[in-house]
């Protein structure tokens, strides 16, 4: 295993300048730390399933992901950091603006809180990387929430 483990370090660091232009993230680090901003209360794990079925993601975009949602009915709290397959971050972007927009459609007035959060969520691109953020309705702010996710991706 150690020769591996040197072996593999020798080509990481002749890659070391395309790795710097586009820098690597742990996707669980970064929802863990937007949670922080974000609170997400009764969580569920969003899985392929979710991807593919409630936020319709075409999932041949999707390198790899790591997310949760409210299962809460009435809170709208969702955190979603995505790796793109390479060169693809924007047509996943525009997926999950999709999604947004299809969150917002004003039929139910029990939900308007819900709808207004959703309304204002937040799709960050940072070279293959893409993060969706719902603030939750039990108080969350957007301006806590980007600064969350500003060092995040930093």
């Amino acid at each position: 295993a150690p020769a591996q483990d040197s072996s593999a370090s020798a080509p990481a660091s002749e890659s070391a300048p395309a790795s710097a232009s586009s820098a690597a993230y742990n996707l669980g680090d970064i929802v863990t730390a937007i949670e922080a901003a974000n609170p997400v209360t009764n969580p569920r794990d969003l899985d392929d399933f979710s991807l593919q079925n409630e936020i319709m993601l075409n999932m041949d975009n999707v390198a790899d992901f790591s997310g949760k949602k409210s299962n809460d009915n009435a809170n709208s709290a969702l955190i979603l950091a995505i790796q793109a397959q390479p060169g693809k971050a924007e047509d996943v972007k525009a997926d999950l603006e999709s999604y947004k927009s299809g969150l917002v459609n004003g039929m139910y007035a029990e939900f308007a809180e819900k709808e207004a959060q959703a309304k204002d969520a937040r799709i960050v691109v940072k070279g293959d990387y893409v993060v969706l953020v719902i603030a939750n309705t039990e108080g969350a702010s957007y301006s806590d929430i980007d600064t969350a996710i500003d060092s995040a991706l930093n």
